[in-house]
């Protein structure tokens, strides 16, 4: 089975709040293929999971046009349940989409709807999420040393942070969830943190006899996916659960429980096991018992004091001693994380010294440099001062060489727009007045025809054919000799036609050499009837050349052209063309470059610069970049980009 079936069936086991092996194979009832009807809005498009009284669908939502996961109440397991047990279950039902509903976090599963069918089933609708737990992570930071497979955990502390921040707003809310666990948190695809399963959340304010509870006993968890336990007052997972959810004498149930669990995970990402091991029964006692939790320190000096302290603050036995709320727990991590002292951790003398050189490097360096200059003497001193002469000379002397840089490339860019302008527009013009001379009956193959191609052929030898449409598209003439295959293709697909009502520029299409072309398009009118169009069939890497007076591939400079929605039409690297600047996965990683296309799309003409590296994966090369605008026709605005790299390390 592939990742992302376990990954689905795992999000509806959290759903469900169900035991893996309570799941059956073959569903008794539900077997469909393709989509059923649920609601006006929503069709089913297959059973996710299902437990005693309920069941997860993936269905996809009409009018938004999305995916979405359904959660219900079977009705036939229902009516066969007792009448109390049977409204005790509804309520804790709505209970928990009212809850997940109101937490409105990008850290919580939100519920899109709650509602009622006809037949009386009560569902909600939420998002459908796919990724991996956490606790699957965990398992798989496989390596040959402790010390690697900490480093390999210990970057999910950031994940950790996100879900304590979740937590956080939960608790603000008035909100505890009360089985935090990482089979609980799943890590999506594109980098969503997201926590799962509210079924056992509680508001501060509600009594626990309010709440109902399952009467079945304790279960053993499974190594793979941990299962969810409830007995009596005890409601959890027994090894994240806090002192107070096991023995009232710890005190009531409160946002410091949840930090407990939180903390428990901790104490996985640091040390790779869970605080205790072995039967439910034996991990409750454990909890229960007056001895202090397990501490991280135990497993190894590599694991940083600082987040050992804060794992034992959030895993005390007493819970006054532990964050009061999962914002605290959240706020130490993040000190932790950014470098800052950890308020929690009682720094030693050397350690604050170390710390100091650690994050004062170039000032410590400074100050070193300076009483070496001071104890050598004043010629040592002035040695300093000579090289810090010529450093200012240096970045004098860089600043000119950019300043000028940043003049060349706007003139050569300016210049450049301007002569790709004429160029449009003298041969739009010659186009049109080539369109005089054409047969007014027949534009098929006659002499007529044939000389209007060949007369401005032999004036644009940069234009790779000209053809002659009916305003069906159907190529009559041409240039060339042979019509290349995708060549018939656009022209003779009038869905791919622009309006020959007027001058236009087609789409950027590729060839079977891999080059990319366009067609200029000019209307054949007689008598003010559209007998076709006229088409220069164009690539614009033999269209520069010609129209700016110099090959772009033989500049120091380096020139590319976009759209305005940054589609690029034009690159020195062949690969770049046909990619979109704002949207292609590849651009990502260029910040400066984006920020920059973004300043091209809404100015017409400018400089700017950006930083990109290199393809060894070392190199830095920074860039003076300028742009200006030209029209191949009227409606249609391109951008000529000019740059030029001005440092590299």
């Amino acid at each position: 089975m592939v990742r992302a079936e376990i990954n689905q069936r795992t999000f509806c086991l959290h759903l469900l709040g169900m035991e893996k092996e309570s799941i059956p194979t073959n569903f008794e009832a539900g077997d469909f293929e393709g989509e059923v009807a649920y609601t006006d809005n929503f069709t089913i498009r297959r059973i996710l999971g299902q437990g005693g009284i309920g069941r997860v669908f993936l269905a996809f939502e009409k009018n938004i046009g999305r995916e979405v996961a359904i959660k219900e109440l079977r009705a036939e397991r229902l009516s066969s349940a007792q009448e109390d047990i049977r409204d005790k279950i509804i309520k804790r039902f709505i209970r928990e989409a009212k809850i997940s509903g109101r937490l409105e976090h990008p850290g919580i599963v939100p519920v899109y709807e709650f509602g009622e069918k006809e037949d009386g089933t009560l569902f909600y609708v939420m998002k459908y999420v796919q990724g991996t737990t956490l606790f699957q992570l965990i398992n798989e930071c496989a390596a040959k040393s402790p010390e690697d497979r900490f480093r390999r955990r210990i970057s999910l502390l950031d994940n950790l942070i996100a879900v304590c921040e979740a937590v956080g707003y939960a608790h603000s809310k008035g909100i505890i969830h009360r089985d935090l666990k990482p089979s609980n948190i799943i890590l999506g695809e594109f980098g969503e943190t997201i926590i799962l399963d509210w079924g056992l959340a509680k508001q501060i304010s509600e009594e626990e006899h309010e709440i109902f509870q399952a009467s079945q006993p304790i279960l053993s968890e499974d190594e793979a996916d941990e299962v969810q336990t409830r007995q009596g007052a005890l409601v959890g997972t027994p090894s994240y659960m806090a002192p107070e959810q096991i023995n009232s004498k710890f005190g009531q149930v409160s946002p410091a429980s949840d930090v407990f669990a939180l903390g428990v995970i901790l104490f996985m990402l640091l040390t790779g096991e869970k605080p205790y091991r072995g039967k439910p029964k034996e991990i409750v006692e454990a909890i229960a018992s007056g001895k202090p939790m397990p501490s991280p320190k135990a497993y190894g000096n590599f694991i940083p004091p600082e987040l050992s302290a804060i794992c034992e603050k959030a895993m005390a036995k007493k819970k006054e001693e532990r964050f009061q709320d999962a914002a605290g727990f959240a706020a130490e991590l993040k000190a932790y994380r950014d470098g800052r002292l950890v308020s929690i951790y009682a720094y030693s003398k050397r350690e604050l010294f170390k710390r100091f050189i650690a994050r004062n490097k170039i000032v410590v360096t400074a100050a070193v440099a300076v009483i070496l200059s001071i104890i050598i003497g004043s010629g040592f001193a002035m040695h300093f001062a000579y090289d810090a002469r010529k450093a200012k000379l240096r970045a004098d002397r860089a600043l000119v060489q950019v300043t000028q840089i940043s003049g060349a490339a706007t003139v050569l860019s300016r210049n450049s727009a301007i002569k790709l302008d004429n160029y449009f527009h003298l041969l739009v013009s010659e186009m049109q007045k080539a369109t005089k001379g054409l047969p007014s009956t027949n534009l098929a193959k006659t002499a007529k025809t044939r000389a209007v191609l060949e007369q401005l052929d032999k004036s644009h030898p940069e234009i790779e054919a000209l053809f002659i449409a009916t305003p069906d598209g159907r190529v009559v003439a041409s240039s060339s000799a042979t019509i290349g295959r995708n060549e018939a293709d656009i022209l003779g697909n009038p869905r791919k036609f622009h309006d020959l009502g007027g001058v236009s520029v087609s789409n950027l299409f590729k060839m079977d050499d891999g080059s990319h072309a366009f067609f200029l398009q000019v209307p054949i009118f007689y008598q003010s009837t559209l007998r076709g169009s006229l088409s220069a069939y164009m690539r614009m890497d033999k269209i520069l050349p010609t129209a700016v007076g110099f090959d772009p591939l033989k500049s120091e400079y380096q020139v590319w052209c976009m759209r305005p929605d940054g589609y690029i039409i034009y690159d020195e690297d062949k690969k770049q063309v046909g990619r979109f600047l704002f949207t292609d996965e590849m651009y990502a990683n260029f910040p400066e470059l984006l920020a920059l296309g973004e300043q091209m799309k809404k100015q017409p003409w400018g400089i700017g610069h950006y930083a990109f590296t290199a393809r060894d994966g070392e190199t830095i090369i920074y860039k003076i970049a300028a742009w200006d605008t030209f029209t191949p026709t009227q409606d249609i605005n391109w951008k000529l980009v000019v740059t030029y790299p001005y440092i590299s390390k």
